[in-house]
């Protein structure tokens, strides 16, 4: 029985039929011919999809009933974060926790998966996180079930790439970064880094001017920026090592076309890399114009053949949440079934409840009077509400206390921080904006917290402006004096209204010894 692999690129649906890791039909679906012209606006563009794929399938003879969806980051959310050794019974909250810092919406509207790696050396637990939002779950889903193709898993596109360094002989050892790519700057380009076999970070480069939504798939490809390409690759090294000093990254595997090996190879030894090339064509003794769809729909296919050491199920959650909402929808039917009415104990029971409702306003009537008198005779003070129960008054005194207490500590330690704080406005690059100013105290440690956003058009720019402004707070006499350990906690590419900005936050800690 063959089995596909379907991925879902940026201008093109990329299909690959193989039986186990023998490859027999490859086929690219246009997605340009699928937006249609103003003659067709009226029919929607998923049963444009099911006949384009019912055209492809019949002309090439796929009679397949069974693929794994490859998707891009832009359908999906993957995190890689670490978390202290817990219990079994309070690991999933405390996922579920950490992972709603990186969802920018209700996590009810997410379908997610997570497995843990536990480091035996420093005892820490490094989670990778994965979700798909419900909506574009349904959407997927809706178009294969009308194909009659039964969806046995789901996989990041980063992660079916990796299918392809197995193939080639690579062993899953090490600290390992993967680059995959093409000629057309349209379709995202993935970088990943595993460690034996297990994601660390991936991100989805994106080069294009232009960055689809959903089904919209009215963009024209165009030429890939070497240069760009080359910049992205050092921002990306930039915050993995940041966010993970201790695995520092050695061997760098490219799989693209072998035009751009040359350059890139010198490029890789620059940044004090191990590069090797990935001929797609040797590993499958065929010739072929590479294609990054291709390599990304080819090992979603052989995810049955050939297993890695990524275990997430999309599938099994969803099937998982709908047995609980089933469930508690036959509990309520039987419990009602059950229940036999008497319209005497009814009548009964409606007068016990009136009887004790009208007891309980009568002897509140008194109550009410008396309160309200006391809430007349409170003394005005600005910025406190009269009308504050007593839960709400205790807030605002302990909010106090814990400011009051904030400011004591600064006196008592004379952490004199004009001087510091007027370094920012002199260093923050054009582009760059905060969003968030924060000073805090914890555990006897002052941290103060920069967030904002970076918009220059570019999101290349972007990064190295973040960059320019967190190297400008480390070079910084003043600034370094009082913050030795500054840091950047994370730095994204995402939707602000109608633009996509990129994202940041840095974490700066003051000194232990700083007076």
């Amino acid at each position: 029985m063959s089995e596909l692999g379907i991925y879902f690129g940026s201008d093109l649906i990329d299909v690959a039929e193989v039986k186990g890791k023998k490859l027999l039909n490859n086929l690219q679906i246009p997605l340009l011919g699928v937006a249609g012209n103003e003659l067709e606006e009226k029919i929607p563009t998923e049963i444009k999809l099911v006949a384009s794929f019912n055209d492809a399938f019949r002309r090439h003879r796929i009679e397949a009933k069974e693929a794994c969806l490859c998707l891009s980051g832009r359908d999906l959310i993957i995190r890689t974060f670490e978390i202290p050794v817990l219990p079994k019974k309070e690991l999933q909250s405390a996922i579920i926790f950490e992972a709603k810092k990186y969802i920018p919406f209700k996590v009810e509207e997410l379908i997610s998966s997570y497995q843990v790696e536990l480091d035996k050396l420093s005892r820490i637990n490094t989670v990778l996180f994965i979700g798909i939002k419900k909506d574009a779950y349904d959407k997927y889903f809706s178009i294969l079930n009308q194909l009659h193709i039964k969806v046995s898993s789901i996989e990041y596109s980063g992660f079916s790439i990796s299918r392809i360094l197995r193939l080639s002989g690579v062993k899953d050892g090490g600290i390992t970064g993967i680059l995959c790519f093409d000629s057309n700057a349209q379709n995202e380009i993935n970088f990943t880094v595993l460690d034996n076999g297990f994601p660390l970070f991936s991100r989805d480069i994106n080069l294009s001017s232009v960055v689809p939504n959903d089904l919209d798939f009215s963009t024209v490809s165009a030429p890939l920026s070497l240069d760009k390409l080359k910049a992205e690759v050092r921002v990306s090294l930039d915050y993995y090592h940041s966010k993970f000093p201790a695995k520092p990254l050695k061997n760098m595997f490219v799989i693209s076309g072998f035009d751009w090996w040359k350059d890139l190879e010198a490029f890789i030894n620059d940044l004090g890399l191990s590069g090797k090339f990935i001929d797609i064509s040797k590993i499958l003794s065929k010739p072929m114009v590479f294609s990054s769809g291709f390599v990304k729909s080819y090992g979603a296919a052989i995810s049955r053949a050939l297993p890695t050491k990524i275990r997430l199920n999309l599938i099994e959650s969803w099937k998982k949440d709908a047995r609980l909402k089933t469930d508690a929808s036959l509990d309520l039917v039987s419990l009602i079934k059950d229940v036999r009415f008497d319209f005497r104990v009814i009548t009964v029971a409606v007068l016990i409840c009136l009887g004790a409702f009208s007891y309980g306003i009568f002897r509140s009537h008194s109550l009410n009077q008396a309160l309200n008198s006391v809430i007349g005779k409170r003394v005005a003070v600005a910025r406190v509400n009269p009308e504050s129960n007593y839960e709400e008054l205790t807030g605002i005194v302990l909010k106090h206390k814990e400011t009051l207490d904030s400011f004591d500590y600064l006196v008592r330690k004379q952490l004199y921080v004009t001087e510091v704080l007027g370094v920012i406005p002199r260093i923050i690059p054009k582009g760059i904006w905060l969003t968030k100013f924060a000073m805090e105290k914890k555990d006897k440690l002052v941290e103060l917290v920069l967030e904002g956003m970076s918009y220059l058009g570019d999101s290349n720019d972007e990064y190295q402006a973040v960059n320019d402004f967190y190297n400008g707070l480390k070079e910084s006499r003043e600034f370094a004096k009082y913050f030795k350990d500054i840091n950047i906690v994370f730095i994204d590419h995402t939707q602000f209204d109608r633009a996509m900005v990129t994202t940041f936050l840095i974490s700066c800690k003051a000194n232990k010894e700083a007076k």
